[in-house]
């Protein structure tokens, strides 16, 4: 660890800041081009804002770099989870397995289809769905579980497939936040039956809204084309088409615009992950040697992708607590905060239908030790290196 001079004051003390560097152009997110904007507006001039060929490109072109054969633009995220289940079938009576440590997106589409859902652990060092609990948390009415990949960080898709498969269970994977990323070899979204993403504003590949369901499935998709794109809907077998006129009562197409920007963001998904991951992987190796952080390194056959970049902290080794780290290195210049998540279990829509606040002790001990940093998406690497310094120099001079 790198030795402060005894002279230098915490800034929180009245001493200077580490971090001086201007964060907002390192921090700002998403990166918009010129060639996001003439994407849009050629659409403008040909007015089609509203029915257009965009979001059918964008299938095409998403699902080319995911390898999946069947891709189906939505209006969001949830929308692509909730079509996902309704394509399963999921509905009274029902149980669907998620993480309580999660968006409330990956377990409300469940809910809303009349299922229950049924929360369960997760793994304290990935803070991924734990397989071993999952396994437990199986009844005869589990349809489905939904192993959410939580900042971009690949969930242990053999274990969790092994288990669905033992018993049946359909896996729907919610890779909202980790395009791009892999588990031996395979990008997420493509192990389980199904797999959802979202490209709202903060996602890694942007689009201000929108989402994608994919599978390799042809009925699936055949279901939740009828369920929310009724004029596709007449392009289908006679089993699906015959619901064309009024399709199942939605209306889930992704807008055009935003098609047309997740095109161009996705030509340098890869590029921008990276930057990320060499950012963040700076920091987290400077962490490693603190005491206090813990740094989970995933196995050789994962490669992640940061959508946030949050790591536990254990106060009880430091003698630091949470919230006086956080002023720290606030005072410093850094942006940092606890974890944002609440967790879905002790919600009152859940608790109100006889979820129990106390369960799943594991997940509500691990959450608590959540601090959350940012990914740098377009530092050049200099203002990291002050987030380095402003770590070493709270630690060492306190």
């Amino acid at each position: 660890m790198e030795i402060m001079t005894m002279d230098e004051k915490l800034a929180i003390n009245g001493g200077p800041k580490a971090i001086t560097y201007d964060q907002e152009e390192a921090l700002k997110w998403p990166r918009l081009t010129e060639e996001d904007e003439k994407a849009v507006v050629s659409l403008m001039r040909k007015n089609e804002i509203s029915v257009s060929e965009e979001p059918m490109k964008l299938e095409k072109e998403f699902g080319q770099y995911l390898g999946v054969e069947y891709a189906l633009a939505e209006v969001n995220g949830t929308s692509a989870l909730y079509a996902a289940l309704f394509a399963l079938g999921i509905g009274e009576g029902d149980e669907v397995i998620c993480p309580s440590y999660t968006y409330w997106a990956s377990a409300m589409p469940a809910a809303t289809l009349g299922a229950k859902v049924v929360f369960c652990e997760v793994n304290p060092d990935s803070l991924n769905i734990d397989p071993e609990d999952f396994k437990k948390r199986i009844t005869p009415r589990t349809k489905a579980v939904i192993p959410v990949h939580l900042w971009g960080l690949p969930c242990e898709m053999d274990e969790i497939t092994g288990v669905a498969k033992e018993h049946g269970i359909a896996v729907v994977e919610d890779a909202c936040h980790a395009h791009g990323a892999e588990y031996r070899g395979k990008k997420m979204g493509t192990i389980g039956d199904i797999g959802i993403f979202s490209f709202q504003a903060s996602k890694n590949l942007p689009a201000g809204e929108g989402g994608m369901m994919v599978t390799a499935n042809r009925d699936y998709f055949y279901k939740a084309v009828t369920l929310g794109h009724y004029r596709r809907a007449a392009d289908l077998p006679e089993e699906y088409s015959r619901y064309q006129h009024t399709s199942f009562g939605y209306k889930h197409r992704m807008s055009p615009l935003h098609a047309a920007i997740a095109r161009v963001q996705l030509k340098t998904l890869d590029e921008k992950n990276k930057i990320r991951n060499d950012n963040v992987e700076k920091l987290l190796q400077a962490l490693d040697g603190i005491p206090g952080f813990h740094i989970y390194r995933p196995p050789e056959y994962i490669r992640r992708v940061y959508y946030e970049n949050d790591i536990v902290y254990r106060e009880e080794e430091t003698g630091v607590s949470m919230s006086k780290l956080i002023k720290m290195l606030k005072a410093e210049g850094a942006i940092v905060r606890q974890d944002r998540y609440p967790l879905l279990h002790q919600q009152p829509y859940f608790t109100e239908k006889g979820s129990n606040p106390e369960d799943l002790p594991v997940t509500r001990e691990i959450r608590e030790h959540v601090l959350a940093l940012p990914t740098f998406p377009g530092d050049d690497g200099t203002l990291v290196e002050q987030y380095i310094t402003a770590f070493r120099k709270v630690f060492s001079l306190l």
